[in-house]
């Protein structure tokens, strides 16, 4: 029996049909005639009327409420014909419901209660939205027929809870009517079930309330604010797991129990949900304490969203990023100091003018060789022959080259492990998260279960208290993970040259991701036993010393160094030879001297140079002694050198150091990955016993928040392995030189290969490759 024609009685009646049927049909036959369907009118008189008749039917065996009204019925009779299972009891206290030690105690009456009381939607809805005054809308035929509105809400002006007022609105199955109910002023509506509404006025009641820009919290959660709502509990699918329990008292029933001896407490696992669409329409933001606990739907994106998945990501890094593409520009920078070593060999010409006074003393003693004035231009070129610093600065310019650019290589890889290593540590920070909240949502089922453990008298109010703190506690926690997950984004961001807040979402990555070796299991075959794996180790090693960029940039320095040394022992006795070569032209003379003139003594002209000089030679140098600087440059070149070998020395070391230590860890792990998730397993199954056990009063507090911390610690295990683990992998890649999502498919194949030769020069056995 129903309390009236809601939209939803037939899909949850089918579904509390199909829960019991699928439970006890392999032991009893049970049936639901149509004919003992019974659907009311909202009133009181139907739903009693309807349950009359069923109690009175002798082909009736057992009865189900329902509906509120219906429950609510069931449970004012102080005796039962026949077994009545009532789900729907919404306050116990308020509407006088027997309690016996957490049954009934009425002969044949099995009834449910909820968790959580009107009094808890309230207090989450302040918690969101602080009002002086809400509005609640509650069926006209549960005012009338189930319980006293003022009497049950008389709670929240009490020690203890938020002081505000509250006033009933008595609803119908008219949307408009509703609204014109609400006054211009509300600062909020709580909404309770109306029963009475179709699903399309439910809609236009939601529509209604955000035009209006009026806060609502909704009683049936997140399928109301799906529709509009602006936030609600009991975000799990509201029905389904009362059905469940429903069939199971069936069940218990048929098999002989008691229906007065079954327990009625019923947990719901409930969380905050917020329709942040709504949000944004009414202008109302929950804060970051709300935020912790609730599910966010229809969150404003950004246009800018990316998606990335691993490989994506770091070649978008080695593309994009400033640090890197700076390098880059240095590297081309430094590449124009080979073709200025060149330009040495390279003929130099030069083109100078000279504007000269001399006083007229000196021009008319000179006989004509210098006027007075004069203005003359020059050109002259230089062809160097054999230099051998010339020579040998080209040779070490390459090398240099060659060097930086076995550096900037280096620096890409640092570019790409960073960035592989920013994504997973994203991805990390995410799971952190959503741990968090899981706990946190753990904790706030642990709550109402110390809620139910007090209404029925298995514990204190101590109890509820404690789990107040622990969920405060989580909350804080939930915050600081939010804000790691910030930063771990922000850097992400940064590597790819993106803003520093842009939104977007990254594909997971596991064992099975297609561009690394661990896809197909092949790499871990031959890490498989300890002895395999030192060979595989080996093999590394070797691999990246021939790959390794920190040594070529090593060996290029070292051979400019022997060029150099070179050089400068060719410096005590080879000489600079060039070819110079110099035309004068005068293009003005004028004043004393201009023209030779004839003297007393003389009777005749001197002979004059005309106004074109020009020289034609080679040179040749050797500084003979020039304060024992050769002796000194030399040593001094020698001993950088020997500084370089030691470098190189040094860094062989530290790479079979790095990439052996990457290899073990690495190795450990992975194979720490199985027994951290066996572990979180376990922490989890031992979490519902606990629970189980507490909630039946057989376990104190203190054990369940060990169990709950157990399995927490656990999932942050269990998460922190496989992230650790690549992590540790992306080291290897670094160490090793080479990283496998920048490796063709033909090339990973000769890497195998390559692995395999290697095993048989060793003399170690090939793993079986499954």
């Amino acid at each position: 029996v129903s309390d009236g024609p809601w939209y939803r009685n037939d899909e949850i009646m089918e579904l509390f049909k199909s829960e019991i049927i699928d439970l006890t049909g392999g032991e009893f036959d049970v049936r639901f005639p149509d004919e003992y369907t019974i659907i009311g009118d909202f009133t009181i008189e139907s739903v009693r009327n309807g349950m009359n008749r069923l109690l009175d039917e002798p082909g009736v065996d057992m009865v189900i409420a329902m509906g509120v009204m219906a429950s609510h019925l069931a449970c004012q009779r102080e005796k039962l014909p026949k077994p009545v299972i009532a789900p729907f009891v919404v306050h116990p206290e308020l509407q006088k419901v027997p309690l016996n030690n957490g049954k009934s105690g009425v002969e044949n009456l099995c009834f449910l209660t909820f968790s959580t009381r009107m009094e808890n939607d309230l207090e989450a809805f302040y918690d969101i939205v602080h009002f002086d005054k809400v509005y609640i809308l509650m069926d006209d035929f549960i005012i009338q027929g189930v319980i006293d509105p003022k009497a049950k809400l008389s709670r929240i002006s009490g020690e203890g809870y938020p002081r505000f007022e509250t006033e009933t609105i008595g609803t119908g199955d008219n949307a408009r009517d509703i609204l014109n109910r609400i006054p211009a002023d509300a600062q909020a509506v709580q909404v309770g079930a109306l029963l009475q509404l179709s699903e399309r006025e439910l809609e236009k009641l939601a529509r209604g309330l955000i035009v209006r820009k009026i806060p609502s919290f909704a009683l049936f959660g997140k399928s109301c604010v799906e529709k509009g709502f602006f936030a609600g509990l009991a975000t799990e699918p509201l029905f389904a797991r009362r059905a469940r329990r429903v069939a199971l008292n069936v069940q218990r029933i048929l098999l002989g129990d008691k229906p007065e001896d079954i327990p009625y407490a019923f947990r719901q696992d409930e969380r905050l949900v917020i329709n942040m669409e709504t949000a944004r329409d009414i202008g109302q933001y929950p804060s970051w304490a709300v935020i912790t606990e609730a599910e966010m739907i229809n969150q404003e994106r950004s246009e800018a969203e990316q998606l990335w998945n691993l490989t994506s990501a770091v070649r978008e890094a080695v593309r994009v990023n400033l640090d890197l593409l700076a390098s880059e520009r240095g590297l081309a920078s430094n590449k124009a100091g080979i073709k200025k070593a060149w330009t040495e060999l390279l003929p130099q010409l030069e083109l100078s003018g000279l504007g000269l006074i001399i006083d007229g003393d000196r021009a008319e003693a000179s006989f004509g060789q210098q006027a007075e004035k004069t203005i003359t231009g020059t050109v002259s070129a230089t062809q160097l022959i054999y230099s051998e610093p010339a020579f040998a600065n080209i040779s070490i310019q390459k090398k240099l080259h060659r060097s930086r650019e076995a550096r900037y290589h280096a620096f890409q890889l640092d570019i790409v492990y960073e960035t592989a290593t920013a994504y997973l540590n994203v991805l990390r920070a995410n799971i952190y998260e959503s741990i968090q909240k899981e706990n946190l949502r753990q904790s706030r089922t642990n709550y109402d279960l110390a809620r139910i453990r007090e209404s029925i008298g298995y514990s204190g109010p101590a109890e509820v208290y404690r789990w107040e703190s622990e969920i405060a506690s989580n909350r804080k926690t939930v915050i600081e993970a939010s804000a790691r997950r910030n930063l771990a984004e922000m850097q992400l961001n940064t590597l790819l040259d993106r803003p520093p807040e842009e939104n977007f979402f990254l594909a997971e990555v596991n064992l099975d991701y297609p561009d690394l070796f661990t896809s197909d299991g092949r790499l871990f075959a031959y890490a498989a036993n300890p002895w395999s794996f030192k060979a595989l180790r080996a093999f590394m090693v070797k691999q990246a010393l021939e790959n390794s960029p920190e040594l070529r940039q090593l060996d290029e320095a070292i051979r400019a160094q022997r060029r150099m040394l070179i050089s400068k022992a060719n410096r005590f006795w080879s000489p600079t030879i060039a070819l110079k070569a110099e035309m004068a032209e005068t293009f003005y003379k004028d004043g004393a001297g201009e023209k030779s003139a004839a003297t007393p003594e003389m009777p005749f002209d001197l002979p004059s140079a005309d106004d074109n000089d020009w020289s034609v030679g080679i040179s040749a140098s050797f500084p003979l002694f020039s304060g024992g600087s050769k002796f000194v440059e030399y040593n001094q070149e020698r001993e950088a050198l020997r500084q370089l070998e030691f470098q190189r020395e040094s860094a062989v070391n530290k790479i079979e150091q790095r990439i052996r230590s990457a290899m073990h860890q690495a190795g450990a792990s992975n194979a720490g990955i199985q027994q951290a998730k066996a572990a979180a397993d376990a922490a989890h199954k031992n979490l519902e016993l606990v629970r189980d056990a507490y909630s039946r009063g057989v376990v104190s507090i203190i054990e369940l928040i060990d169990a709950q911390n157990a399995a927490r610690v656990a999932d942050e295990a269990a998460a922190n392995a496989v992230y650790d683990f690549f992590i540790d992998y992306m080291e290897v890649g670094r160490a090793s030189g080479q990283f496998d999502f920048f490796m063709t498919d033909r090339e990973r194949e000769e890497w195998f290969d390559k692995l395999e030769r290697f095993y048989r020069e060793q003399g170690v056995e090939l793993p079986e490759i499954k």
